[in-house]
Order: structure tokens, then C-alpha cells, then sequence
């Protein structure tokens, strides 16, 4: 066979090193390509793995086999296993020895499941075990990602909420704590009460120190049902505190601020007891942490609470102080009003006893006095106009005395809703006739005209027809006193649904605004100008006995144009 010609073999030549020269050239740039592809990856990954390894929650990773791939920063801290040491090993070691099976059928489960994601915590909570053997609650999600090559893996984050389910134990114990300081306002139980509370859900000893009116110290300790420890509280909670004491409690008075002691060596201690028998006390208690918490209401220092917690338990929290802090507050005040209301009582005792006397041992004399001047009042002459004012005087003073005890006697009965008032069907029309003939003397000595007005028929009512009397009597008395001269008084009575409203209006001066809301107060008068002679006690009475019957007593008044006071009754069915 004939060789090809020369040109045409340098042709050929040439064009193969073309191809190669191209070929070799694609190569190139594709392996640029891939190199750049997986640099880019490495990166990505890289950046991936560095989210994963800052997260604070675990985040693991595990096959279709359930053994970890891959275990984070987070997952070290929440487990306490290093990655090296968690990483080929079964997830189940995470977990509860009681959850592991149920854990497991899960997962199997979610692989067959279409959805891509599941929370594993939907029916009941889920919780995690730590290196130590500690559990923990926990709240989960799981993941799934099918790979080329056919095989499953999956991702679960894990969250580890110890802190938000004790302080959510915390704020149900504060509030129980809050409730049972509300029960009762005795002041010994609510002592009792504010030093056992925190016990042991906040700490483990608790005292009590409270300063006397005396500026004495009195102390309580709480139980806790460990024999030692309650020993040794009780026997502290003997010594007494003296104000010129190193221990803390002094300086929390003194400058009304919280104190923590986080360490409480032998040396803290020795520095602030006062000799060595107080120091064996304190050493007693074991005491590795102490909080020393003012009790301030009114802002006045009541006490001081302490709170300790002994070694091997977790040192206070912020949360814990805080609550801790908040109880506190909450101590005081129920201290406060606990010794409020054993002063009220007490004053309520003297009061009472004080009425007791008015009523039992100073009516007989004030009655004496006025038999005594009726009886002289016949034998005193005409002509002589001088003695028969005295004892005139004197009569009506006797009859002042007499209703001042009266109406003295018929409030401290309201105080204590133990009124006296006869419930029983009443016609109110001769009552309102009985109130005017009462009192049309007096108003016309002052030049007041007095009348009843026009009356619907006006069914029964349930009442007490001296009590009713007396409620008019007191309505009517303010009336005639602040109404000048010329003016008019009237007495009505309408029906409104199921009561009988009944009304007194007079033309007087009107009450001003600012008082209208005060006038029922015991001892208070609206005008400084007011006749003398009266109690401040009337309105007061009258609607306290109108409550008594189940109505209502109100005023309505417009400064210069008179006033107006209404009362209803109910309607006998």
C-alpha cells in the first residue's frame, strides 16, 4: 500500500494535537470546576458544622441504625459525653432506660411516615439522661433526609428545659405561698406561715427575726422534718439577737437592703458570731449559702427573713433570689396587716367595753338626773323664770345624753351587723304621718313649713316601724336644721318596680359636691356653721338601718337649690 503523501500526514498531525490540545484544555477547566465545587462545599460545610457547634441546643444526628453520626458542642453540654465518646454509639443512651424502647419504635415509625418533620414531645414529655445518670426534661423535634445511595438519617434537636420547668415550679410554689398568706390575718399563724413557706422548695433552714415594739428582737425558725436540722435551727432560734450583734440580720435592718453571703466558711462565720457558743450554733445549721431579706411595709422594718442552703444542693438562682426577693414583699405586708388587724380588734375591744360602760352605767344616772329635774320642774314657781330655764336645761340635756348613747351604740351595732331591726309587713303612709306630727312643732318655730305630699296608693313594705321612725326622724332633724326660715320640707313616697322609694326634699342650701360622697361617715358635717347639738352619727344610722331592711339610702343635692334624700323599701309580695 502506498504511504500518504507528506502534507497530508502533517495534517493529521496537526489536528490530533488540536483535539488533544481541546481535550486537555476541558479537562482542565472541569477539574477547576470541581475543585471549585469542592472548596465551596468544605466551605459550606464548614459553615454548617460551625452553626451547628455554637448552637446551645443539642443537635445529633444518627442512621437508620439509630447510632450517632454526628454530636455538637450543645449536645456535649446538655449529655455531658465529649463527641468522640458519643459518636458509633447507640442513641439510646441518652435516654431513660423506661423511654428506650418506646424511643426507638418511634423513630422506625417517622421513617416510614410521609411527613418530613415531627415534635416528639405531641403526647407526652420526653426527657433526656445525662452522663452522670441525671435526668432532665427535654423538648424535641426529629428530621429526616433520604440519601443518594437509598439510606436514611436523621437529625434531632434537642432542647434541654430544666431552668424553664423549675421556674415554672417556682411561680406555682409562689403563688401557693401568696395563697396561704391570704387565709388569715391572725398574726401568730402568719408568722408561722412566712418562715415554713419557703421551705424546702426554696431552702433548706429558714428564720424568722422580728423586731418588738420593745426594740427587741423576737426569733422563729422553721421545721423541715430532718431531726438534725431541726435541732439545731430550734436551738438558734433560742439565742437571743442583740442590735449591737455582728450577724448580717443587724446591718439588713439598719440599712433596709438584701444581703447575700454565697460562701459561709468557718472563717465568715467566726468573724460574725459573738462568742463561741453562738459559733458551735451556727456551725450546726451547716449553712453553705445564706440570703438575709428585709421585711419592709409602710415603709417601716418589720424583720428580717433568712434563708439558707446547705452543701451539695445547687446554689441559689437568679430566678430563685428573685422569688425569693418577691416573697419577701409579700411576707411583710401580710405581717403588716396581720398586726393591723390585731390592733383594730383590740381597739374594737376597748370600744366595746367603753360602750358597755356608757350603755349600762352612765344611763342609769343621765336617767336619774332627768326624773329628778321632771319632778322639781311642778314645785319651781311661776314668777321665777330663771330656775325653771335651768331645769328645763337640764331635761333637755338628759334627753341629748340619752340619744347620744343611743346612736353611739346603734353604730358600733352596725359595725358588727348586729342591728337590732324587726322585719315584718309595715304601711309606711301613717309612718310618713307620724314623722310630720313629730316635727311640724319645731319647723314652725323656725318658719319652715313642713307637709307630706300628694301619695299614690302605697302598698305594705318590710320594715320596723321604730327603726323607720328613727330613720325619718334623722332625715328630717338634718332637714329642719339647714333650711332657713321661709323655706319647705316634704315627704313623698312613689312605687319603683318591687320597692316603695320614699323621699325627703327640703329648699335648704344644698350640700356641696366634693361632700356629697362623705355625708354618710360617722362624725362627719357638711357645714362648719351648723347648728350645735348633734352627733354626726344620724346619716350614718339611717342608712345603716335602711341596709338592714334590704334597701338602699342616697342623697342628690344641688348647692342653692336644696337637697333631697331617698330611700327604698321592699314590697310585701
Amino acid at each position: 500500500m502506498p504511504s500518504p503523501p507528506a502534507g497530508l500526514l502533517a495534517l493529521l498531525v496537526l489536528l490530533a494535537a488540536v483535539v488533544v490540545w481541546f481535550a486537555y484544555v476541558r479537562m482542565r477547566d472541569d477539574l477547576a470546576a470541581e475543585s471549585r465545587t469542592a472548596a465551596e462545599l468544605r466551605a459550606s460545610e464548614a459553615k454548617f458544622s460551625g452553626i451547628l457547634e455554637i448552637a446551645m441546643d443539642a443537635i445529633i444526628t444518627i442512621d437508620a441504625a439509630q447510632r450517632i453520626l454526628h454530636f455538637n458542642h450543645g449536645a456535649e453540654r446538655i449529655f455531658g459525653y465529649p463527641a468522640a465518646e458519643a459518636v458509633g454509639q447507640p442513641l439510646a443512651m441518652l435516654l431513660p432506660e423506661r423511654f428506650r424502647g418506646s424511643h426507638a419504635g418511634m423513630v422506625r415509625g417517622f421513617a416510614g411516615a410521609p411527613e418530613p418533620a415531627r415534635q416528639m414531645a405531641d403526647r407526652r414529655e420526653i426527657f433526656g439522661r445525662r452522663r452522670d445518670g441525671a435526668e432532665f426534661p427535654a423538648e424535641a423535634s426529629i428530621s429526616k433526609l433520604a440519601m443518594p445511595d437509598g439510606s436514611m438519617v436523621f437529625t434531632v434537636l434537642l432542647r434541654d428545659i430544666s431552668g424553664r420547668k423549675s421556674d415554672e415550679q417556682s411561680e406555682q410554689r409562689f403563688a401557693g405561698a401568696v395563697a396561704v398568706l391570704g387565709e388569715t390575718l391572725d398574726i401568730d399563724p402568719t408568722e408561722r406561715s412566712v418562715v415554713q413557706l419557703p421551705i424546702p422548695w426554696l431552702a433548706d433552714g429558714a428564720l424568722l427575726d422580728l423586731l418588738t415594739p420593745s426594740g427587741k428582737v423576737r426569733r422563729l425558725a422553721a421545721r423541715s422534718g430532718d431531726a438534725r436540722r431541726d435541732a439545731a435551727l430550734s436551738a438558734v432560734a433560742k439565742g437571743l439577737l442583740d442590735l449591737d450583734a455582728p450577724w448580717p440580720v443587724v446591718d439588713v435592718i439598719r440599712r433596709e437592703r438584701e444581703e447575700h453571703v454565697p460562701v459561709v466558711s468557718d472563717d465568715w462565720l467566726e468573724a460574725h458570731a459573738v462568742d463561741d457558743a453562738e459559733l458551735a450554733r451556727l456551725q450546726a445549721l451547716a449553712m453553705q449559702e445564706i440570703l438575709f431579706l428585709p421585711l419592709i411595709a409602710r415603709e417601716h422594718v418589720l424583720g428580717v427573713l433568712t434563708l439558707y442552703r446547705e452543701a451539695g444542693r445547687p446554689p441559689f438562682t437568679g430566678g430563685e433570689r428573685s422569688t425569693a426577693t418577691e416573697l419577701s414583699v409579700r411576707a411583710a405586708f401580710a405581717i403588716d396587716n396581720a398586726r393591723l388587724f390585731t390592733a383594730a380588734r383590740q381597739a374594737t375591744v376597748a370600744r366595746d367595753h367603753a360602750l358597755g360602760v356608757v350603755s349600762h352605767d352612765l344611763r342609769n344616772p343621765i336617767s336619774a338626773i332627768g326624773m329628778s329635774a321632771r319632778a322639781l320642774l311642778p314645785s319651781i314657781p311661776v314668777d321665777d323664770p330663771e330656775r325653771r330655764a335651768l331645769l328645763t336645761n337640764i331635761v333637755a340635756s338628759q334627753d341629748l345624753a340619752q340619744r347620744m348613747i343611743r346612736d353611739l351604740l346603734d353604730v358600733a351595732n352596725i359595725e358588727t351587723g348586729h342591728l337590732s331591726v324587726e322585719e315584718r309587713p309595715v304601711a309606711i303612709v301613717p309612718l310618713l304621718d307620724r314623722a310630720v306630727g313629730l316635727f311640724t312643732p319645731e319647723a314652725e318655730l323656725k318658719g319652715i313649713t313642713l307637709r307630706l305630699g300628694e301619695l299614690p296608693p302605697v302598698p305594705q313594705v318590710w320594715g320596723d316601724d321604730e327603726r323607720l321612725v328613727q330613720v325619718l326622724s334623722n332625715l328630717l332633724s338634718n332637714a329642719v336644721k339647714y333650711t332657713p326660715s321661709g323655706g319647705l320640707i316634704t315627704l313623698s313616697a312613689r312605687i319603683l318596680d318591687y320597692d316603695v322609694e320614699v323621699a325627703v326634699s327640703d329648699t335648704g342650701h344644698g350640700i356641696p359636691a366634693a361632700s356629697l360622697p362623705l355625708i354618710f361617715e360617722r362624725y362627719w358635717t357638711v357645714r362648719g356653721n351648723a347648728p350645735k347639738g348633734g352627733t354626726g352619727l344620724g346619716l350614718a344610722i339611717a342608712r345603716g338601718i335602711v341596709e338592714a331592711l334590704g334597701g338602699k339610702l342616697w342623697a342628690e343635692s344641688v348647692e342653692g337649690a336644696g337637697s333631697t334624700f331617698r330611700f327604698t323599701l321592699r314590697i310585701v309580695d
